[in-house]
């Protein structure tokens, strides 16, 4: 079965550049509030003509500014984002694009985490297993689910949360694909360190393809360019 759309976007094509030392409107992101930077996302997207608009995979970012990115045992800070950041209005519905069922919930409510987050389980058990992760969802996305709930393919699963509640982030949904949640559950991490950045990328692979509107290209950032 052909998978579901995930977000019903308007199918224009806006991809966001959030790598080191990247703008919006000559505004460099690094460091910037959550209102600003929301209002820059914004007004790209008004000029663009869309309400939607694409974070890329696999892309180093300077937005990661709390301790929730620091590591005990690294001076690093995880900079490399694992799954593909798709950005509307806060209330947009979030479906899954394939059947499965509900392996966890939660409210990550720290500061720049997933706020209210659900993690899907997909195929059988063993080498065709696979989980769906959607962060940064509205408070009530987790009142209707419950862990081994079963869901269908285009059922709506949650919303786009608002911040603060979201993580404080500018209203979007963070998808990605895991292979292997390592007993991690609701704390598998969207960002991983750019030395761990193969083995990372390799649990958490590009899920470009659930978005068909966008190339594929266009949203996997590539570090040899």
């Amino acid at each position: 079965m052909k998978p579901a759309r995930i977000v019903a976007t308007d199918g224009k094509v806006l991809v966001f550049d959030f790598s080191r030392g990247a703008e919006l409107c000559n505004t460099p992101i690094a460091g910037l509030d959550v209102a600003t930077f929301s209002g820059l996302i914004d007004r790209s997207m008004k000029d663009a003509g869309t309400a939607f608009a694409f974070g890329r995979y696999a892309e180093p970012r300077e937005l990661y500014s709390s301790e929730n990115f620091t590591s005990a045992d690294s001076a690093e800070t995880r900079t490399i984002h694992m799954g593909i950041d798709l950005f509307c209005a806060a209330g947009t519905p979030v479906c899954t694009p394939e059947d499965g069922t509900v392996a966890c919930l939660a409210n990550n409510d720290t500061e720049l985490d997933y706020g209210p987050v659900i993690i899907l389980r997909h195929g059988s058990s063993g080498e065709d297993e696979f989980f769906t992760l959607y962060g940064h969802l509205s408070l009530d996305s987790l009142s209707a689910l419950k862990a081994g709930d079963r869901v269908k393919t285009g059922q709506q699963i949650g919303a786009v949360g608002a911040p603060p509640v979201n993580g404080n982030w500018p209203p979007h949904l963070h998808f990605q694909l895991i292979r292997d949640l390592l007993d991690l559950g609701v704390d598998f991490p969207g960002v991983a360190l750019e030395s761990q950045r193969e083995y990372w990328l390799g649990l958490s692979p590009s899920p470009a393809a659930y978005f068909p509107e966008v190339d594929a290209a266009l949203l996997e950032y590539s570090h040899t360019s």
